[in-house]
């Protein structure tokens, strides 16, 4: 696979710092998606959400720009969505890094599907699609797919979704955690953000008062040990605190933090898999957290001819 250029590096930043701290629970879909269209060089992209194939039912759709908004892409997802070559690989767990309809599939084959030809219509010829899975129970899929016509997605546009998808799984455990968070409490006598308090900050004091530790904190937000101590240190100046135990009784007593476990809804790792807060033997430690490698290697498969 190409390597990318520093230009391509920017653009993950970008990316990374557009994410971090700028999204709520429910602008996130919408706002990546907008992100990696412009990325990737999409004509559209669309956020699949929990995207069943054998029941063909769906959690969500959000997608990017405004002007494919109009689309019902759920009801497009229901009927013709289990046609898609790229459904059935992530939902059965296939390969667990971003591909291309090229890499599953003839082109011939793909052409002749009622899929194929939605798409043609729906998205003026957007038939070459690039998806970036995020982690799902086993026969559900969910990804974000940029669409476009015309050239398919190049080998350095491939190591850009890939250098891409960690930062996504990231933040999507942090609004996991943020979601588990807003259920937990109720109106809080001041709000996070009258502290200063980024949403980064708080999905970490939101974990750490779940008595996990940096380093579990670090493997389920996709960041280091080092980043998930800073984030402390800006925490306890902003609540006037010198601990991670005083700062979580400060914000449990306004409100903020709940005073039970949250993590009940939680998915639980699959036999032989490290969980979502373990690092396990093949996952990247706390100081140089990797993607989720509860999936194996993230290597490309060779492409359909």
């Amino acid at each position: 696979m190409a390597r990318m250029v520093e230009r391509d590096y920017r653009r993950v930043l970008d990316l990374a710092a557009a994410l971090v701290d700028g999204l709520g629970v429910d602008s996130y879909p919408a706002t990546i998606a907008g992100e990696l269209n412009g990325c990737l060089r999409g004509h559209a992209t669309l956020f699949m959400n929990g995207f069943d194939p054998a029941a063909r039912t769906i959690a969500g759709v959000a997608c990017a720009p405004v002007e494919v908004a109009t689309i019902p892409w759920a009801e497009r997802a229901r009927v013709y969505g289990a046609e898609h070559p790229l459904a059935h690989a992530f939902a059965q767990r296939r390969h667990p890094g971003p591909l291309t309809v090229s890499d599953v599939v003839a082109a011939s084959a793909w052409r002749a599907t009622q899929t194929y030809d939605s798409c043609d219509h729906d998205l003026d010829g957007g038939t070459k699609h690039l998806a970036i899975p995020l982690p799902t129970p086993v026969g559900v899929a969910t990804a974000f797919i940029v669409c476009r016509s015309g050239r398919d997605f190049t080998d350095r546009e491939r190591a850009l979704a890939t250098e891409v998808q960690p930062l996504l799984i990231g933040v999507a455990r942090q609004l996991a955690t943020t979601r588990r968070l807003r259920e937990a409490t109720g109106p809080a006598e001041v709000a996070p953000a009258d502290l200063g308090l980024t949403p980064r900050e708080l999905a970490v004091l939101a974990l750490i008062a779940e008595g996990r530790s940096t380093a579990d904190v670090a493997v389920r937000l996709m960041i280091s040990g080092h980043t998930v101590n800073k984030h402390l240190e800006n925490a306890y100046r902003k609540c006037g605190t010198r601990d991670r135990l005083g700062t979580v009784l400060l914000l449990r007593s306004l409100g903020i933090l709940p005073t039970v476990d949250t993590r009940a809804g939680e998915r639980k790792p699959e036999p032989g898999q490290a969980g979502p807060d373990r690092a396990g033997p093949d996952r990247a430690g706390p100081d140089k957290a990797g993607p989720d490698r509860a999936w194996p290697d993230r290597a490309g498969p060779k492409r359909a001819t």
